[in-house]
Order: C-alpha cells, then sequence, then structure tokens
C-alpha cells in the first residue's frame, strides 16, 4: 500500500509537470512559437523517434521478460552510441547549411532526446525501477518547466531560441550517458547481439513508425494544411484531452511487467472494463472543462467557442490511442508484430489519399475525425492479427466499437 502512494505521489507530480507546462506555454508564447514548438515537441520529434530508434525499446521486454534471455543485455548498450550520431549529425548539418528551419532542427533533436527517455525508461520499468522511469519520460517537460519557472521569476527571455537552446544542452547529456554507459559494458560479442536485437526490433519499428505517424498526424497536417497557429490549437486540445492519458499510464508503468506475463483471457476482461471508464471519465472531462480550464488558460477562452467539436473528437480519439497503446504490447508479447505489418500498411496506403482527397473541404474537425476512425481501425486490426492465431479479445473489440458509434452520435448531436 505504501509502495502504490509513494509511486502515485511522484506519478502525480512528473505527470502533472507533462500536463501544465505546455498550457503555460501556450499562453507565454506567441501563438506562431507555440506552433512550432507544438510541431517539434509532439509531432515530427515523436515521428522520427520512432523511426531512429528502430523499435529497440520494444524488444527489451522481449527478449528479457518473455524470453529470460539476460546475456543480450550488453547488445543494448550499442543502441545510445548510433543515436548520439544522429544528434551530432544533426548539429552539423543545421549549422554548416540552410538546409532547414529552427522547426525541424529541434524536431531532431527532440527526437533524439526522447528516443533515449523511451530506451532506458523501458529498461527501468523492466526491472520495476518505476519511480526512476516516471521522472525520466517527463524529462523533456521538466526542462520546459524551468524556462516557464525562469519566466516567472523575470530571469528568463521565453523565446523559441532559447528553448531550442535548452534542448540542445540537455540532448548533450544524453551523449555523456551512452559513452560513459558503453566504457562499463562488457564487449563480448556485442556487435552480433546488437544486430540480433535490430533484426527482431524491425518489425517492431515498422509497427510504431506506423502508430506514431498516426499519432502526430493531426499536428503534422495541421500545420501542412493551415499552418503554425493551427496545428498549435490543435496540439493544444490534443494536450488537455491527455489528461486521460494519464490514467492508462499510471496503470501501463504500474503493471508494465504484468502485461507480458498475465493470462491473456484475463487481460480481455481487464482492457473492456478499462476502455469503459477512460470513455466515461473522457465524456465527464469535456463536460466540465467549460467551468475550470478557463480559470487556468486564456488561449482555451479565446478558442474554444470554434473549436468545440474539435475538441470532443480529440477527447474520444484518446480511448482508441489508449486501445492501440496496450494491444500493441500484447501484439509484440505473442511476436505478431510483423503479421500486423501488413494491414497496417494496407491502411497507410489507403488512408494517405483519402487525406488529400478530402483537401478541398478539410477543416480541422473533418482531420480529426478521420485520424479518430483510423484509429478505430487500427484497433480492430490489432484484434483480427490476434485472432489469426486464436487469441480471441472478444469484450475489447465489442466495447471498443460500442464507444465509437456513441461518440460518433454525439458528435452529430453537436
Amino acid at each position: 500500500m505504501k509502495k502504490n502512494i509513494i509511486f502515485f505521489i511522484i506519478f502525480s507530480f512528473a505527470k502533472g509537470i507533462v500536463f501544465l507546462v505546455p498550457l503555460f506555454l501556450a499562453d507565454l508564447l506567441t501563438k506562431n512559437d507555440f506552433g512550432i514548438l507544438e510541431y517539434a515537441l509532439a509531432g515530427v520529434g515523436m515521428l522520427l523517434n520512432a523511426i531512429v530508434n528502430f523499435g529497440v525499446p520494444g524488444a527489451y521486454p522481449y527478449f528479457i521478460l518473455k524470453k529470460k534471455n539476460t546475456e543480450i543485455k550488453e547488445g543494448f548498450s550499442l543502441h545510445p552510441l548510433w543515436l548520439s550520431l544522429y544528434f551530432i549529425i544533426n548539429q552539423i548539418i543545421y549549422f554548416t547549411t540552410n538546409f532547414y528551419d529552427i522547426g525541424i532542427y529541434m524536431a531532431i533533436n527532440i527526437s533524439f532526446i526522447v528516443a533515449n527517455q523511451l530506451f532506458y525508461s523501458v529498461q527501468l520499468k523492466s526491472n520495476e525501477k518505476i519511480h526512476k522511469a516516471v521522472f525520466l519520460d517527463a524529462g523533456l517537460y521538466i526542462l520546459l518547466g524551468f524556462f516557464v519557472l525562469g519566466f516567472f521569476l523575470d530571469n528568463l527571455s521565453l523565446t523559441i531560441k532559447n528553448i531550442s537552446l535548452g534542448i540542445f544542452l540537455y540532448g548533450l547529456l544524453y551523449i555523456l550517458v551512452a559513452f560513459v554507459n558503453f566504457i562499463k559494458v562488457k564487449k563480448d560479442k556485442i556487435f552480433s547481439k546488437y544486430k540480433k536485437i535490430v533484426r527482431f526490433s524491425f518489425h517492431l519499428l515498422i509497427s510504431s513508425v506506423f502508430l506514431f505517424s498516426l499519432t502526430v498526424s493531426g499536428r503534422v497536417l495541421a500545420k501542412h494544411f493551415f499552418g503554425y497557429e493551427e496545428a498549435g490549437i490543435y496540439g493544444f486540445y490534443y494536450r488537455l484531452a491527455a489528461i486521460i492519458v494519464m490514467i492508462y499510464q499510471v496503470a501501463s508503468i504500474r503493471y508494465f511487467k504484468e502485461l507480458y506475463t498475465i493470462d491473456l483471457k484475463k487481460l480481455d476482461n481487464y482492457f473492456s472494463l478499462f476502455f469503459i471508464f477512460i470513455f466515461t471519465f473522457s465524456l465527464t472531462a469535456y463536460l466540465i472543462s467549460p467551468y475550470v480550464v478557463p480559470y487556468f488558460s486564456q488561449y482555451y477562452v479565446d478558442t474554444i467557442k470554434e473549436n468545440n467539436i474539435l475538441f470532443f473528437i480529440i477527447f474520444s480519439q484518446m480511448t482508441m490511442w489508449i486501445g492501440t497503446a496496450l494491444n500493441s504490447s500484447i501484439i509484440d508479447r505473442e511476436g505478431l508484430a510483423k503479421k500486423s505489418n501488413m494491414y497496417f500498411l494496407g491502411l497507410f496506403i489507403i488512408s494517405i489519399p483519402t487525406i488529400f482527397i478530402l483537401k478541398p473541404i478539410i477543416t480541422l474537425e473533418i482531420m480529426s475525425f478521420v485520424i479518430y476512425s483510423l484509429f478505430f481501425i487500427t484497433n480492430m486490426i490489432q484484434y483480427f492479427t490476434l485472432y489469426r492465431k486464436k487469441i480471441i479479445f472478444k469484450k475489447a473489440s465489442l466495447v471498443l466499437t460500442c464507444i465509437y458509434s456513441i461518440s460518433c452520435i454525439i458528435m452529430l448531436l453537436l
């Protein structure tokens, strides 16, 4: 009991920073600068993180928890060196050429930091060091929190260039950690072990890139079709709705190991009940937000009237996002990533032309609804992949179908 209370306090503090800091920044930065930050932080940066990480973080619990292959551990120490090279190349290109602007430069630096956070966090969770993992996951937002604090203390000018510099310096810390850890580790067959890890994680890479693409597509497409300001609006409401995701994170961090070991029939029951709770909580939060959020966000007051339907769609999307995240753990646990990738590829091929066919009539609401629908389809693909191996999540799939149908009816009534 005491352990759970300590975890809840630490989690609330860390995730509170993750939730609140971007909302403060929305008010403190110009709308354009906030759009650039959102585009880099939770848009392109997250997508690039999925690509450069090669799916390696997902391979750790598979080899260590499911396969009990502890001899391969040393191979993982090569991964941060590759990430460091990626970071260094970005500095060379940005400071010696005019190839891309500060938005892309920041996105690449952020992707390097998030890739490292995820890589080390998964290892901490697998070894049940969840308190450290929670703080590590929030590292980038803790850094941004210091910028907000510095602004209120009148000691810091809050500009996108200053934030970019802070992110760069934070990235240097991970390079130092990478080299120190590599020096300490045993080098016995380290390259062949890393090769084995990457060979397995390649299929995780494809699925994770698809899911990250789906997650960040709202910000990226909003910037593409409308501009940085609209990307900021989408990102702001996404972050407000993401308070729901914190409930999922409590469960997934606290019971990370159990996702790879517990009976699958029990998981079906747990997932279905969890989805019902999450969607109910989402509806409640959406309904009470007009009475709470205006007290701490002028940005919300200025934009909610035109974006009320968008806010509801994003709130509904959170349940589907959580579904894909939980299902991905089961797909990885059962070694089915390769099979699900074929279906994801088909969905990707269909969805990209669909978005651009809708371009003449596209609005933030239509774009968000398409993304929401793609999340629902992704869940069904995951359950179908499991079904092909005679793993049936009947209750969970039925609950998500009902939630999608109910939310569509509510959208029509708004």
